[in-house]
């Protein structure tokens, strides 16, 4: 039996694995967080309701990165990749142990911001171990890396919110912050990458790549910009509004608890697209090319999205929307592998980390332009924006890149 399929390198392994463990602590948050604030002392702050501050709390983190997805390109240059992994392991267990000892909005606030720095260094870290092997199996890599990252996440929102309803919320937390011990003592097997092949002697912070040339500028722009779009219909949007979304199609079919249910089932598939399918995404556009795959991607998320919101059926629109969770893994391991293969190896983790933040600025506004929407025309017209935005996408990619698939990209 041919298993190159499914055969990883161990280096990817070992520096991908840590992160899985690390980030149990912030997903179960988004889970314990709403119904249990009192436990984590949020209440009314400087005059503003305690619901803003669950909200602000739980999103400051992705905001935060637009500054340090940056700045993390630094610090792997300063103190080496492994060492820089170390670092992220210290601070993601800490940010979690944060939110067991210490109670208050602020002190919430400091840790969310803490767990922002730590998530930008494991992100660019893996992506920049994966960008040492050969261009040609990226899709498949990357595809990994989502998967076993969303496995931490799938888990514990499952048995680890299990633990905490049997053990209580404290003693959950603390057991998550010590999984940084299989995480060190994983990190230790973990090669260093001489970092200074993939950085420049300047770090740019400018999201328009204007540090490059023009040629290549135009076209990472427009992968940033798919990006973003990507990421703000399915990884903002579509998650923040299920709910509301569902109760708008439903018809008087189910009631608000029942709602409730098959809003957490849906976004459970969002996970399982993630673990099990990024990994065959991204073996799909290694081997079909990079271009075929992302138009592909898009127009079956294009045709998922728009039978969503056609109102035909609720059961039509529960299945469409689970399908494009499923649709833009495939686009985003494709994205993410393009933008790997165009950008030069010497300005590789600045273009990186600057594409990363185009991914985040997508994920958090979503859920804010969503709701704007929502709150004067219906939930169904930030996903009209979404495929406005997508068909941008579209006409700019196919004005900037050949029909024809190329091996190399200048």
């Amino acid at each position: 039996m041919n298993l190159s399929f499914i055969k990883i390198p161990r280096q990817i392994s070992y520096t991908i694995i840590p992160l899985s463990l690390i980030i149990m602590g912030d997903s179960i948050l988004y889970v314990i967080l709403p119904i249990n604030y009192e436990f984590f002392g949020i209440n009314s702050y400087l005059g503003i309701p305690y619901e803003f501050w669950i909200g602000f709390i739980l999103s400051i983190n992705r905001f935060i990165r637009f500054f340090s997805n940056i700045f993390s390109v630094k610090i792997f240059k300063n103190l080496g990749f492994r060492n820089t992994i170390f670092l992220a392991c210290f601070l993601g267990a800490g940010s979690t142990l944060f939110y067991a000892l210490f109670k208050g909005v602020l002190l919430l606030i400091i840790a969310r911001i803490i767990w922002g720095f730590s998530y930008s260094l494991f992100r660019l870290g893996y992506q920049l171990k994966v960008f040492s092997f050969s261009a040609n199996n990226y899709g498949k890599y990357l595809g990994y890396c989502l998967g076993v990252q969303r496995t931490g996440s799938f888990l514990v929102v499952t048995l680890g919110v299990l633990i905490s309803i049997k053990f209580g919320i404290y003693f959950t937390l603390i057991l998550l912050s010590s999984l940084i011990i299989p995480a060190l003592l994983i990190t230790i097997f973990i090669k260093d990458l001489e970092i200074s092949n993939f950085t420049p002697s300047k770090i740019s912070w400018n999201l328009f790549y204007s540090d490059q040339n023009n040629k290549i500028k135009n076209k990472i722009i427009i992968i940033s910009f798919f990006k973003f779009t990507s990421s703000f219909t399915s990884n903002g949007l579509a998650i923040a509004t299920i709910t509301p979304f569902l109760l708008s199609i439903n018809n008087d079919l189910y009631d608000v608890k029942t709602i409730l249910a098959i809003a957490g089932f849906v976004v459970g598939f969002r996970w399982i697209a993630d673990i099990f399918f990024g990994i065959i995404f991204g073996t799909l556009s290694d081997n079909f090319g990079r271009k075929n795959n992302i138009m592909i991607s898009t127009f079956l998320m294009l045709i998922a999205i728009l039978l969503a919101i056609s109102g035909i059926d609720f059961y039509l629109s529960l299945i469409c929307i689970i399908l494009m969770f499923f649709f833009s893994v495939s686009l985003e391991t494709s994205l993410d592998a393009f933008l790997g293969e165009i950008s030069s190896k010497e300005n590789k983790s600045s273009i990186v980390s600057r594409y990363s933040t185009w991914q985040d600025l997508g994920a958090a506004l979503g859920p804010v332009i969503g709701f704007s929407i929502a709150s004067g025309l219906g939930v169904s017209f930030g996903y009209y924006l979404s495929i406005l935005m997508f068909f941008i996408c579209i006409i700019l990619f196919f004005r900037t890149f050949t029909n024809r698939e190329k091996k190399n990209y200048p």
